[in-house]
């Protein structure tokens, strides 16, 4: 790994901060812009909390940046390529870049542009999330994607895994695993559950689960939502929090 992704990956950063609505008497209530941040290390240990009997087949970890107005999103797109020192590369439309590991674009929309910064996720990247001691967040990602004079309307943060199990028997327990943890942390709560998704064990053990079935679970205080699919050995996990959102 180079400089670049030791910098962005020990740079620190875990917070969380929840919109308030202030109120005054006598006066309008007044909301405030909707921000949260998570880092890739906590999402990846909430998605992904067990590895053993698995091969992961494809991930990313991406923000996407979407702003409104009329500019020159391609000069624009340039300036801050080469401020960040990203390294442009040829692209069907928008302007795309990399640096190092990451990879970046900003392409014009009928409203104005979308920017996306994006790290491909492999067994490597994975052992780097898990063990560095500072974790990348998502704030630290935005700070890649324009926010000098432009209308930011909304940020999203996304995390995608897809990754196949050694046996049925072992995607059954870690599917179940997955989201047993992640209820009993009362921070999620659960969409409904499919039929075949029995109860636990009376001695602690889990129940079975469909050879086949999705899960949706949002976060209680964020509003972040889990989706969980299962198609025999094949797993699939996506992870998705709105960041900004005036």
């Amino acid at each position: 790994m180079r400089w670049v992704v030791v910098v962005l990956l020990g740079a620190a950063g875990c917070s969380r901060c929840s919109s308030e609505k202030v109120v005054d008497a006598g006066v309008l209530a007044v909301t405030e812009p909707k921000r949260f941040s998570t880092d890739l290390r906590t999402v990846l240990i909430t998605i992904y909390p067990e590895y053993r009997g698995t091969n992961v087949r494809s991930g990313v970890a991406r923000l996407t940046r979407t702003m409104t107005g009329h500019d020159d999103w391609a000069k624009r797109a340039r300036e801050l390529y080469a401020k960040n020192r990203v390294t442009e590369t040829p692209a069907d439309s928008g302007v795309e870049g990399t640096q190092d590991l990451f990879h970046f674009r900003i392409a014009e929309t009928p409203a104005g542009a979308t920017a996306v910064i994006e790290l491909p996720v492999d067994g490597e990247t994975m052992g780097k999330l898990y063990t560095n001691p500072a974790s990348l967040s998502s704030m630290q990602l935005a700070q890649y994607l324009p926010r000098e004079g432009v209308t930011i309307d909304r940020d999203v943060f996304d995390f995608r895994l897809e990754y196949d199990t050694s046996t049925e028997k072992r995607a059954t327990f870690l599917t179940r695993q997955l989201v047993e943890l992640m209820l009993g942390n009362g921070q999620w709560k659960p969409g409904p559950l499919p039929a075949g998704w029995d109860p636990n064990l009376e001695d602690g053990g889990y129940g079975g689960v469909p050879g086949s079935f999705e899960v949706t679970l949002t976060g209680v205080v964020d509003g972040a939502i889990v989706t969980l699919k299962r198609d025999g050995t094949r797993i699939n996990v996506e992870y998705r929090l709105v960041t900004y959102q005036p």
